[in-house]
């Protein structure tokens, strides 16, 4: 087959990820793949050297932005003919799903995020519902994803959850655990980073030989600064930044927490399971924590937006070694269901049956 992704490669993003991940998959299956980059040409994630990658940065930055971008988009398509065109994002995603079959063939639309964020209101809401029918398949990365949608979509889709990439045999034996808790993401909205320091400085005092560090980058990271400052925290919680080595960094600390308000399947979450470590995760939308934590058995779920049940929660798993020896073995073993070769038969699987349909 030939498959063409439609993508933004913004950086160290989970979304950017799982797509560089699936292209070099489809092309170790033999495909003739194509990796189309939109706007951004950030690629932090290893691309297989048979695939072909092409930038298309933007021609305006005015209103006619957009108007540009589907032109570029359109007039690769047409030379490429895909069987099949993925998209990990909406707006590419509506902008193939008006341009004709025979440019972009079979069309895949996989939510990545909450289907019913408060980013798909009003005209995007409009956009939505006159592009999901020109659609022809659909990949949720969750049960709670999937449930958003009508009927019509669900009988055009699957759930595919995220492989997890993990080789414990190269990182040292844990002699014991450093007293750090940490967590990985964007700097964004969306991932609540207010929320963990909240909590942490809700009970710091209670744990004062651990400290937070956070590993991520993006446009909030002055304003966590000034919040861990107004805390008097600026020598127990720190901002480290980005890293291609980050399961270097983590593996041994005492707890990772997510406390996102949604995701689609927390990547970082699942990569920290597999590392072994404890965990905690907020209950975010659309569920995609609820379908890899089973609550108190492999990790720990609290209610999305409460500092203080995460801040609860937090002590009462540090204070438990028996609980953090049994989520960090519990963890890793409920993340075998995720792997690779078994996520990416399931990819492959749904392309054929799009096209051959």
């Amino acid at each position: 087959m030939k498959i063409v992704f439609l993508t933004y490669m913004h950086g160290f993003g989970g979304a950017e990820k799982q797509n560089a991940m699936l292209a070099n998959a489809m092309v170790a299956k033999g495909h003739d793949v194509t990796v189309i980059s939109i706007s951004l040409n950030n690629v932090c994630y290893a691309l297989d050297e048979h695939i072909k990658y092409i930038f298309l940065p933007d021609r305006t930055e005015n209103v006619l932005r957009i108007v540009t971008r589907y032109q570029d988009i359109k007039s690769i398509l047409k030379k490429i003919k895909p069987d099949i065109t993925v998209n990990f994002w909406f707006q590419s995603a509506y902008m193939s799903a008006f341009m004709s079959k025979k440019y972009v063939g079979k069309l895949i639309y996989a939510e990545r995020g909450d289907p019913g964020d408060s980013e798909y209101n009003g005209l995007l809401s409009f956009i939505r519902k006159i592009t999901l029918p020109r659609i022809d398949g659909f990949v949720f990365q969750s049960r709670g994803a999937q449930e958003f949608f009508n009927e019509k979509i669900k009988k055009r889709s699957i759930v595919v959850p995220n492989p997890v990439f993990i080789s414990n045999d190269k990182l040292p034996e844990i002699d014991e655990r450093r007293k750090v808790i940490v967590s990985v993401g964007r700097l964004h909205h969306h991932k609540n980073y207010k929320l963990l320091i909240d909590a942490f400085a809700l009970i710091a005092d209670r744990i004062p030989d651990y400290s937070l560090e956070i590993y991520g980058d993006g446009e909030l990271k002055e304003n966590l600064i000034r919040q861990i400052n107004e805390n008097g925290l600026t020598k127990r919680v720190f901002i480290k930044g980005t890293s291609d080595h980050i399961h270097q960094l983590i593996y041994d600390a005492s707890l990772f927490v997510l406390s996102s308000d949604h995701e689609g399947m927390p990547n970082t979450l699942m990569e920290a399971m597999a590392l072994g470590i404890p965990c905690i995760s907020t209950d975010c939308k659309p569920g995609g924590a609820r379908e890899i934590i089973d609550n108190d058995i492999n990790g720990c779920i609290t209610p999305s937006g409460d500092k203080k049940a995460l801040a609860d929660a937090i002590i009462n798993v540090l204070s438990d070694r028996e609980l953090c020896n049994r989520f960090g073995i519990e963890g890793k073993k409920k993340m075998k269901q995720f792997k690779p070769e078994y996520i990416y038969e399931r990819w492959e699987s749904f392309f054929v049956k799009l096209v051959d349909d």
